[in-house]
């Protein structure tokens, strides 16, 4: 059985489409858990409603403000052998979590596996094309310290996995970047390269409330939260040290030659999805972005 965890907040505009994805769906094994955080514009009377049509959907009342702690909260209630996350405003392909749940089982090994989303704005995409890039896959956590790869709406995860994974202790790291995380860190994860859900874009998503400000001190921060991780091995910790005292120098200056070398030395990791062919294709765009991104003013929010 798959638990379908959706969490909600003030999302009338859009609920009512992705029920309707998630009643579409052709893997029926399915519990929905439905956890609304104090919404005050209906959202929560359109789930409660909803749940109570069928016994596998269950509706939690969550009175605790935060994205992190609605989802771990909603967590508490999930009994199927896999997890899989549901924002409020998407639209799901009608087989995506049959190819997920497929895909996972020919991945034992897997601590999780992830689809791919295409991003709109208004209507719908007439197509599920995207830009294509490496995928994260593996146990190498360095690769997603600094970006995150993953959605929650994406991910399937093992509940076993799961249990063994801490409530994040701050609101600064998204659920979706801190499961990911940790999950590499338990065993490998792998991604099913197919567009399977449609990305609704609008002003108050949260992951672009997430990455508004200046880089360096966003990256200070949520290196910090990830330094917290117990499971990190001796490498991967010195890293996310190092990094953070590299990203501390822009706190005096303009630029920072450190986190410059510091950048180009691990473009393996921090700039390993970018397709480039041959070396000194790698080699220029690792250089001209590290040196982006030494700059005190540097930030992806525009």
């Amino acid at each position: 059985m798959v638990s379908v965890v959706l969490c909600t907040r003030n999302g009338i505009s859009f609920i009512n489409e992705q029920l309707m994805s998630l009643e579409a769906q052709t893997y029926k094994n399915i519990q929905f858990i439905c956890s609304d955080n104090n919404s005050t514009d209906g959202t929560d009377e359109v789930l409660r409603n909803w749940c109570f049509q069928q016994d596998d959907r269950i509706f939690v009342s969550q009175q605790e403000t935060g994205l992190n702690r609605n989802f771990f909260h909603a967590l508490n209630f999930a009994t199927g052998k896999y997890v899989i996350f549901c924002d409020q405003d998407d639209v799901w392909f009608s087989d995506k979590i049959e190819r997920l749940v497929a895909f996972i089982e020919t991945h034992e090994e897997a601590s999780m596996v992830y689809c791919l989303s295409k991003p709109f704005y208004g209507e719908l995409p007439k197509d599920a094309a995207i830009k294509m890039m490496n995928w994260l896959e593996g146990t190498e956590v360095r690769k997603t310290l600094l970006t995150s790869f993953t959605l929650g709406h994406n991910m399937l995860l093992r509940k076993s996995v799961l249990d063994k994974i801490k409530v994040p202790a701050t609101e600064r790291v998204a659920y979706d970047w801190w499961i990911t995380v940790n999950a590499m860190c338990i065993a490998p994860i792998y991604c099913l390269p197919a567009v399977l859900t449609f990305w609704r874009q609008h002003h108050s998503n949260t992951t672009t409330q997430l990455n508004t400000g200046l880089y360096y001190k966003l990256r200070i921060s949520y290196l910090r939260t990830f330094e917290e991780i117990s499971m990190l091995n001796n490498a991967q910790r010195n890293w996310i040290q190092n990094a953070i005292k590299a990203f501390k120098e822009l706190e005096t200056k303009s630029f920072s030659i450190s986190l410059f070398f510091f950048l180009v030395a691990h473009r393996d990791f921090v700039f390993f999805f970018k397709n480039k062919n041959t070396f000194f294709g790698k080699l220029i765009s690792g250089i001209k972005w590290s040196w982006r991104m030494s700059h005190a003013d540097f930030r992806i929010d525009r």
